[in-house]
């Protein structure tokens, strides 16, 4: 029964990824059509039908068949001007960046409806305690533990990150999408704000005109920080803790550090005669403003959160501590 239950809810997984898959891939289709024509829309489904037959014929084993089609593909995609060509590869690399997003977001959607993993905090400490480790030995061992992650700018990336926000928001509209409650209307607005986005990235160039400054690259590893790592770090070490507090009754102190960060970022001088002194300071003011930034929307949502309005004595007594100290600084 439960082989069964299993299957129907990996069947019905993969249905909600090939709504995500037809649903994006049909508003490109129809935000083609606007920019480009349907004249030429046809030549990229033409091209399209015939790369797509082409593999499923090598995956049957009919290679020569699939070769002539092959050379068809080849023959049509030479005989286009080289602004077809390119508008050609556009397409096709729209498309495929928003099967990813459609991909991830099942990826992320089907985790959520599994069994606990393995290979998580959870499940390793258990295997730990189960394996003879004493609670105590396992809690010393997980504070010590220290991973520094050194952040370093790459020129190389190629995804902007004007495209990578719009991603991001893609990837937003299809979590919400899956809400059950979502309304008529409500899902009519999220069709128009795909749409949006959607003819928003057409009609944004992905490529970078001018050769990035040691500054602009480091604006862009710091764009990592604020996007990913700010809320994933602190996110993991929760479950960490709350592993920990499961196993060995308690939690990881608060002043405990397991992660730690590094940066390269306007700071190498390994053979780039770009980084200079004034970079270096340049890049490590910009850091520091975005680490105040964070920290302000930190505590600004606090002032929400924390709507108490008494507290204890110890506290009280250390706030008052903290606050002499600033003023003395």
């Amino acid at each position: 029964m439960t082989d069964t239950t299993d299957d129907i809810a990996e069947e019905i997984s993969f249905q909600s990824f090939d709504d995500d898959c037809r649903l994006l891939g049909s508003l490109l289709n129809d935000v083609l059509q606007r920019e480009v024509g349907t004249k030429f829309m046809e030549k990229v489904e033409r091209n399209r039908t015939v790369a797509q037959s082409a593999c499923n014929l090598r995956m049957a084993g009919v290679d020569n068949t699939a070769q002539l089609l092959d050379n068809q593909l080849a023959s049509e995609i030479s005989n286009m001007t080289l602004d077809e060509a390119f508008t050609l590869a556009r397409a096709f690399s729209h498309y495929l960046n928003l099967m990813g997003i459609a991909e991830t977001h099942h990826r992320v959607r089907k985790a959520r409806n599994v069994a606990p993993l393995s290979k998580s905090c959870d499940d390793i400490f258990n295997q730990l305690v189960q394996g003879g480790v004493h609670p105590d030995e396992l809690y010393q061992t997980v504070c010590k533990q220290e991973v520094e992650i050194v952040l370093t700018a790459h020129p190389t990336q190629i995804n902007r990150r004007t495209l990578q926000y719009k991603h991001i928001r893609i990837a937003h509209l299809l979590d919400y999408n899956d809400r059950p409650d979502l309304g008529i209307e409500d899902r009519e607005m999220l069709i128009e704000d795909l749409v949006r986005e959607i003819t928003s990235i057409w009609q944004t160039d992905e490529l970078r005109r001018h050769k990035p400054t040691p500054v602009d690259e480091a604006r862009a590893g710091l764009n990592i920080v604020e996007q990913s790592l700010w809320k994933a770090v602190p996110h993991y070490l929760r479950r960490v803790s709350n592993a920990l507090k499961k196993h060995t009754g308690k939690p990881l102190p608060l002043t405990c550090t397991p992660i730690k960060f590094g940066s390269w970022m306007g700071g190498d001088r390994d053979g780039n005669p770009n980084v200079t002194a004034k970079v270096t300071r340049d890049v490590s003011l910009l850091s520091r403003w975005m680490a105040i930034d964070l920290y302000i929307r930190e505590v600004d949502s606090l002032r929400f959160e924390l709507s108490m309005n008494r507290c204890s004595d110890r506290l009280s007594k250390l706030a008052h501590e903290i606050l002499e100290e600033g003023l003395h600084v």
